[in-house]
């Protein structure tokens, strides 16, 4: 007896599957381009904007519908390159679910979230199937034949029920079977196919449900993608443990497991698929096409072997797929409990409606299952490839950094240049105090008329104002201050004169001799011999 044994698993999607996470594509980092029916994901801070748009940009917090605001005044426009190119991951979008965000952008839009799918957290973020989930589906299936099995157990209470089927001790983990069934993730082999699906909400008798339900926009793992997840599930035999308190008494056996497993949604899938086809939810075409790689020879041989089981994983399946017929107790709503519920969310791909999460399990595959096989090939036909938006994607990205690389170059010569004629600016305030410091007090009033007009002149920009106004009356204290101040020398009069006569006809539409007569210029330039 080996004391560990390890086979390999692969899973085939045969609907879609939606196994959240508790992430979602928020409205601020994702936008949807109806055109190529693609979502991008992306950060929209790594964005790189113009100084103008970016102020812009902030100003959408304060309007009615923000988000939507966002998307239609960026996202969507002539910035939608900025941020599209930092995407991290590309999505196909369903046209149902583009038509939804078109109508959400008109309306209700601050809501419109996108639950995700069990994604990886590295590469394009692809999504794999959690090994929690098909662990609980092969505990769900082994319970239900145990308690088939034992009339004893108690059915009105889940935890009880499991201690007495698994013959565990409370509060005892390690004498839980389930200890000694390890099971992987299921990660995907190459590039997996995924897509944005609504999720449906329906009664299963096919009557129009009372409240009406806006469809939930789901990532989901897309069917037809042949043996694509792949894993181990391991086996610990314990050799030589004893006693009944440190090691569990029943010891999985993985090809009986996979029969209950098997067993238990087949039983299901029979109850539902006929519930759902007579009341026009479902295709019996499709149902008849699954139905049919089933019963073919290689598969069945594997499903009576327990190589290989139908299972439903994920979100949307339906209670009675994770509860266990003999002691299903399903709220359908408040004191209203029953054996099966009562409606169903359909995933809507390719304008049909399918149910969400059957796939095939197969346990240490070897050769290919033709029927299967063919089944997947035709269902991935016409699918976007998106090997070739992500190369794409990474040529826009080289393009958005390089203009980012230069809108940077030129905000940093910006600030360079602006840093220097601050400190130039600085500089000359010093050499004029300087030279103000060195001047007579008659010679610093000169000065400060100079510098006063050459900031008038450069604030007016060009333009002149109607003379007698306040640079005249400046000019007209410094001329008076000139002729009648104690300590002006003959030679500070003359600059004084020659300052007036130059800045003033700079700002004012003043006549030249005009000024000179009323400011009596020509007295203050007299240099006696």
């Amino acid at each position: 007896m080996e004391f560990l044994k390890t086979y390999k698993v692969t899973l085939t999607p045969l609907s879609p599957i939606h196994i959240g996470c508790g992430e979602d594509f928020e409205p601020t980092n994702y936008v949807i381009d109806a055109q190529q029916q693609l979502l991008y994901g992306f950060d929209p801070s790594r964005a790189v904007l113009p100084d103008d748009v970016a102020q812009s940009l902030a100003a959408c917090s304060v309007r009615p519908n923000p988000l939507a605001s966002l998307h239609k005044n960026f996202f969507l426009n002539e910035h939608k390159a900025a941020f599209v190119a930092n995407s991290s991951v590309l999505i196909a979008v369903e046209p149902d679910v583009v038509a939804e965000y078109k109508k959400r952008l008109n309306g209700d839009f601050n809501q419109f979230f996108i639950e995700r799918h069990a994604h990886q957290a590295y590469s394009h973020q692809l999504p794999y199937i959690p090994g929690s989930a098909l662990k609980g589906a092969l505990r769900t299936g082994w319970l239900n034949r145990l308690l088939a099995a034992d009339s004893t157990a108690p059915k009105n209470a889940a935890n009880q029920m499991e201690l007495a089927l698994f013959k565990e001790v409370p509060k005892k983990f390690q004498t839980s079977p389930l200890r000694l069934l390890k099971v992987s993730d299921l990660m995907p082999k190459s590039k997996t196919a995924r897509a944005l699906l609504s999720a449906n909400y329906r009664y299963k008798d096919g009557l129009p449900h009372t409240k009406k339900l806006p469809p939930l926009v789901k990532e989901s793992l897309l069917p037809g993608q042949y043996r694509k997840m792949s894993g181990t599930i391991t086996l610990h035999d314990l050799i030589g443990k004893k006693g009944a308190d440190s090691v569990p008494v029943l010891r999985p056996e993985l090809c009986q497991i996979v029969k209950d497993c098997h067993a238990h949604h087949k039983v299901f899938w029979e109850k539902e698929m006929k519930k759902l086809c007579d009341n026009g939810l479902v295709k019996p075409e499709w149902k008849n096409t699954i139905e049919d790689i089933l019963a073919s020879t290689a598969i069945s041989g594997h499903l009576e072997s327990g190589r290989a089981a139908l299972v439903r994983l994920g979100r949307y399946g339906g209670a009675e797929s994770k509860t266990l017929p003999l002691a299903a107790h399903i709220k359908i709503h408040k004191g209203d409990y029953r054996k099966e519920t009562t409606t169903c969310w359909l995933a809507k791909e390719r304008g049909q409606f399918v149910p969400f999460g059957w796939a095939l399990l197969e346990i240490d595959p070897q050769d290919d299952l033709p029927e299967l096989k063919d089944w997947c090939e035709k269902e991935t036909q016409n699918r976007p490839d998106m090997r070739e938006k992500y190369a794409a994607l990474v040529s826009d990205r080289e393009k958005a950094e390089q203009d980012a690389a230069q809108r940077n170059a030129e905000r940093e010569a910006r600030l360079a240049a602006e840093r220097q004629a601050a400190e130039d600016l600085a500089k000359a305030e010093v050499e004029r105090k300087a030279r103000l410091a060195e001047l007579s007090e008659a010679g610093r009033q000169v000065e400060i008329y100079k510098n006063a007009c050459a900031e008038r002149e450069q604030s007016i920009g060009g333009r002149k104002n109607k003379p007698y106004g306040t640079d005249y009356q400046q000019a007209k204290a410094l001329a008076d201050a000139a002729r009648v101040g104690e300590g002006w020398s003959a030679v500070d009069k003359r600059i004084a004169a020659e300052a007036i006569e130059y800045w003033l006809p700079r700002l004012e539409t003043i006549d030249i001799k005009e000024l000179r007569k009323k400011l009596k210029l020509a007295e203050l330039k007299e240099v006696p011999v």
